[in-house]
Formats: C-alpha cells, structure tokens, sequence
C-alpha cells in the first residue's frame, strides 16, 4: 500500500495517507520481550532481543555492552557481566561530571530494573504485582520516551496504552499469582500491531477503502491494488456443536461457515458491480517477499474474455511504444551482465605491502595463519578486514567449549588435592548449576535438559579424571590462564596458556579442549603442535623445554608424546625425544616466518587453497637449489577450515 502511495506523491498528486501496521516495530516488540526478566532461568534469547531493539528503556551504550556479554556469555551477572558493569558505571560518572545530560542515576536505575530484579522459578509462578509493576513501568517510559522525542512516531503511543491496557486485565483477575502461559496468553491476546501513518492524508486525495466490503456507493474508475489470493483458502467453525448449542440458548447465533463463505463471495464481486467504466488490476508477482498466488476471480475473468491478452500490460515488457507511454517516462532499462568471479590466483602482489609494518606482538593464532595461509594474515592484520558483527547467542557446541574451559579454570583454583570422587562430584553438581545461571542459560531452557545432562555428566568425568592424574603424579598447579610473554626470532610473542603444573623443578604444560582427540593426536604424531613448542619455549627456563599435553574435556582424556609427566596415560610417541622433536618444530617455524616475512616484504601474497595448489608446485619448482622445503612446517593441501576472506580470493561455490 505505501508502494502505491508514494508512487502517486512522485507524480504530483495528494497523499492518501495510507495507516501501515506491523508487529515488527521495536516499539512494539518490547510488549513481548519484558516478561522475560521475570523468570528463572531467564531466556538469553529475548534478552538479547530486548537489549538490541533501537526503542529501548535502556541506555543504548550500555545496552550495546550487554548485548556483546549476552552474546558470548549467555547469562546474567557472570564474573565479567559484573566487571564491565563496574567499569561502564565508572566511566558514566565520569562523563556525568562535565556533561550535565548525563544522569547516572536514571541509567542504573533502568539498568537495575530489569537486572537486578528477583526472578522466579519458570516452572512455577509470579506473583501479579510483580508483572502489574513492569508494566507500569512500560507505560510510563513509552509516554515519558514521546515526549522527549515524538519524532519517533505515535507507535509509543500505542505501546504505552496496550501496557495500560495489559495492567487493566491484571486487575481484573482474582487470582493473585500467574504461570508463565497464563502470562503470555494476556501479553498475546493485547499484543497488536499499530497502525502507523507515514504520511498524512493531503487535500484532494483520491478516495479509498482497505477491502472490498468497505465500497458502499458507485464508482466511475476503480483501482484495485494487489488483486491477489490474500483470503484464507477454507473455513471451519471455530465452534463445537456444544458450544454453539449454549450460545443459542444466550440468544447468541455467530455466523456459520456456510454464510462467512456466502458473504465473502459477494464481498469479491462487489467491486465489479460498482465500477461503472473502468477496473484496473494491480497484480504483482510478489508481494512480502513472496510468490503470489492469483485471486479467486481471476479465472472467471480469464474465462469471461476471449482475448484476455489485449487489456493485459505486463510492466517488465512494457515498450516505449505501449499504452502508457504517454503518460509516463519510462525508467531506463539495463541489462547487466552476467560476471563470473573467476578461480582463485595463487599469488597477489601488491608493491605497496612492500612497506608492510610490523605488529607491535604476535600471538600463535596470528602465527599460524601467517604459516600457512598468509593471505588470511595480510588481510586479518594489516589491512585489517573485520568479519561484520551480528550478534547472537554462540551455537550450542562453542557455548560448552567456553562452559567447560570455564568450570575447569574454577576447579583448579580450589584446594582439589586431598578430594575423593563423590566430594568433587557433589562440588560439580554445585559449580555447574551455578555457571549455567550466569553464562550458560540456554542449557536451562525448556527442551534442553538432555543436553545439559550430558554435559554435566562429561564435566564430571573429565574434573576427576585430570584431578585423579594430578594427585597421582604429585603435580600440583602453578596457574591458569596465564599471561606469557617472549619473543620468536626477535618478534615480541604473547599468549595465555590454560594450564601450568609444577613438581618440584619440573613444569608440565596443558592445554585444554573440549573436543578433537583424534585431531590432537594427528597433530601430536605429525608434529605439529605448534601452540604447545611455542608456549613451552616462553615458559622453559633458559630457552630448554617441558612437559606438554593437550586434555580433550569431552573424552576425560590427555594426549602426550610419552608419560613421563603423567604415568598411566597411553603415550602416544613414547620412543621419540620430546626435545628434540621441538628443537625440530622451533627452526621450522622460525624458517618459515622468515621465509614468509621474505614474500610480504617483496609484495607477494600466497593464496593457498586446493584450487591454487597445482600452481603454487608449479611457481615454487624455480626456487634456488639451496632452498630446501624439510627445513619448513609442511604446507596445508586443503582449504582453510575457517576463512572469513572466501569471497575475496574468488572461493566460493
């Protein structure tokens, strides 16, 4: 409708000022997402919706914050929930002293509100006080939020008297306290959408009616706007024979099926038998995004002419030549071709790189990706090309991954070293109900228990099958999440190990997974545990080497080339030299960043994909004879398992 409202402001002619109602307006999506601070375990889901809306009863900068923290920790009041509240308050108070529109006061209390408020158990119920006072609270701010700024439309308006409206029925009700459907039934049943005018109607506009049944006098031109099937395809009483049975004997009769189809038919016919001279029939292939289907009388006009063809103009083959020409100048018309991205190239070179800056430190990540896909590093560090941030709550797989990192960094802060079984059992059970609470909701919800069961069950076997490995081998932890700094031929080098372990002059390193044994073990026997050589070297005294291990959370297992760390593991290279074989991993990296910070600096970029390979064997066969490819890490022969840059080196299906 607005489609043809603005065409006919375009041409010169008056507004209609057509109403536009729509269930999508942030304004209203509020109505529906405020009961969700009312119970626990609270919906990480409708949180995050609520503190992304633009409408909001919430500061945007400090709802922005909440939105990233709900986003990577779903939860509430969750260690660094509560850090970077603390911090963003601070800074508020600081700009509240030289900025007198700063007020504080009214931001925590908005923030407190809807944070800080009790909950209540979601399989129980509320007491309708609590639910009255929300939205009261909603009615107030949506008046408050217009007249502050009634640029944002009369929708505040509407808001504000369906929360009144909603309060109304909440007093009507005897019972004092609610379930979670019985609250939403009411939300649901008031929950409208607002008609809205974007323009207003202007003097002199053409009349109109927004269905069929609204003409009540003859017309001489008429023009129907989407002339499409809009209209339910059957009818069905919404009535039990029991129920009608009652109604008569009230004296009330709702119309049956049989006469709501009689009427609609002649509701279809009614604007024919009024037109006078002319109809015209607006029929657009798509409508909402979707294919249309033809209305009901359109077959019968189709039948009613034998030349249905002559008073038919299809705007996409309209000529210049064709009736409306006249009346109209044609928008002109281009037929774009059709541009393959093409394969992707090898290498990019770029003279400019030539003059590529160092970074002020390196981390593994950053170094692995210069090792094998030195496009990604160019891309991701120095032109700095930053995938587009959606938020929403991690998959379910990631959100585990960080639970479990998580529980275990809590675990190795306790005095776990006299702990039997059923003791760390029962401090499981304890920790992990409370971390799912704080970031970790989206396993509480509804439909969701087998998966929390699982992996509470997984925590469990995994907390004492390393408890069990530490007590037995005598180690005893010297820190988690530990800052490491060093450097890696002469680049400053920096990085966080999960898990360092002490006995007496020895130290182990462990890194932790949740998933991917077989992986780890691929990458142990191949070779290739870059992370652990790189971290075990900044943690060794005096440039030697430690014991390393990764440990898969999900199997309770640790992964390491021998056991001389841990005695009743399965060791996976027992017969090699752990020494020697990082010795080995440290100068092929070091080869390796030198022989890729030698490409960047002469502006080549290698893209290195399985599309790119043949080429890549092709351009490296004229390298000097002295370079000798054992002295690199082996090359990957596959795509990148995570690439955010497929588009632009031409890899996509």
């Amino acid at each position: 409708n607005r489609t043809l409202d603005d065409a006919l402001v375009q041409e010169g002619l008056p507004s209609l000022g057509i109403q536009s109602a729509s269930l999508a307006r942030p304004s209203l999506q509020i109505l529906k997402l405020v009961t969700a601070f009312l119970w626990d375990p609270v919906d990480p889901y409708k949180v995050l919706e609520f503190v992304s809306l633009p409408v909001k009863p919430l500061a945007d900068d400090l709802a922005t914050l909440l939105a990233g923290q709900m986003a990577r920790t779903p939860g509430i009041r969750s260690e660094e929930w509560t850090r970077n509240v603390f911090r963003y308050f601070d800074q508020l108070n600081e700009r509240a002293a030289y900025d007198r529109s700063v007020d504080p006061r009214a931001v925590r209390d908005q923030y407190e509100f809807w944070f800080e408020r009790q909950r209540y158990p979601v399989d129980q119920t509320v007491p309708k006080e609590e639910v009255s006072r929300i939205f009261r609270y909603l009615q107030r701010w949506a008046v408050q939020a217009y007249d502050e700024d009634n640029s944002r439309g009369a929708s505040l308006l509407v808001l504000s008297e369906q929360a009144k409206r909603i309060g109304e029925i909440l007093e009507t009700l005897p019972e004092p306290e609610l379930t979670q459907l019985e609250l939403e039934r009411i939300v649901r049943t008031i929950y409208e959408p607002s008609p809205v005018v974007f323009q207003e109607a202007e003097l002199g506009h053409l009349s109109y009616v927004y269905h069929p049944g609204g003409l009540t006098r003859s017309v001489d031109r008429l023009l129907w706007w989407n002339f499409v099937q809009n209209e339910p395809v059957y009818f069905f009483s919404r009535w039990y024979r029991q129920e009608l049975d009652r109604l008569q004997q009230a004296d009330a009769c709702p119309d049956p099926p049989q006469l709501a189809n009689d009427r609609l038919q002649w509701y279809r016919a009614l604007p024919f038998l009024l037109a006078r001279e002319q109809v015209v029939l607006v029929i657009p292939e798509q409508l909402y995004g979707e294919n249309t289907n033809p209305h009901p009388l359109f077959g019968d006009l189709e039948a009613a002419f034998s030349n249905p063809e002559e008073i038919t103009l299809d705007l996409e083959q309209a000529s210049k030549d064709g009736p409306l020409a006249r009346l109209f100048q044609y928008p002109p018309r281009k037929e774009l071709p059709f541009v393959r991205l093409g394969r992707p190239q090898p290498f990019l070179q770029i003279d400019r790189l030539k003059r590529v800056q160092l970074r002020p430190y390196e981390t593994y990540s950053s170094l692995e990706t210069l090792f094998y896909y030195p496009y990604q590093w160019v891309f991701r560090y120095q032109i700095r090309l930053r995938k587009s941030s959606i938020l929403s709550v991690v998959k379910d797989e990631t959100l585990m991954g960080n639970l479990a990192h998580r529980f275990f960094q809590l675990l190795l802060r306790e005095d776990f070293y006299g702990w039997d079984k059923p003791g760390l059992e029962r401090w499981t059970q304890r920790q992990a109900a409370d971390l799912l609470a704080r970031e970790g909701a989206v396993l509480l919800l509804y439909g969701k228990e087998p998966e929390r069961v699982a992996f509470v069950n997984h925590l469990q076997y995994a907390a004492w099958s390393l408890v069990s490995l530490l007590q037995q081998n005598d180690w005893k932890v010297r820190g988690t999440e530990l800052a490491l700094e060093g450097a890696f031929d002469n680049t400053p080098l920096r990085g966080i190990a999960d898990l360092v372990l002490e006995r007496t002059d020895e130290l182990a390193l462990v890194d932790l997974k949740w998933r991917g044994a077989g992986y780890r073990e691929r990458v142990i026997k191949n070779e290739e545990d870059l992370q652990l050589a790189l971290y075990a070297r900044l943690l060794a005294p005096e440039g030697g080497w430690i014991h390393t291990a990764y440990f898969i959370i999900n199997r309770g297992k640790m992964l390491a080339r021998n056991n001389r760390a841990f005695q009743s593991v399965i060791p996976i290279a027992p017969e090699s030299d752990p020494d020697e074989i990082y010795d080995r991993i440290w100068r092929r990296m070091e080869t390796t960043y030198r022989w890729r910070r030698r490409q960047l600096d002469e502006g080549q970029i290698e893209i290195r994909c399985a599309h790119t390979l043949p080429d890549l064997d092709e351009a490296y066969a004229d390298l000097p004879p002295e370079f000798d490819w054992m002295d690199l890490l082996e090359m990957k022969t596959e795509d990148s398992r995570f690439d955010d840059y497929r588009t632009l080196i031409n890899l996509v299906e």
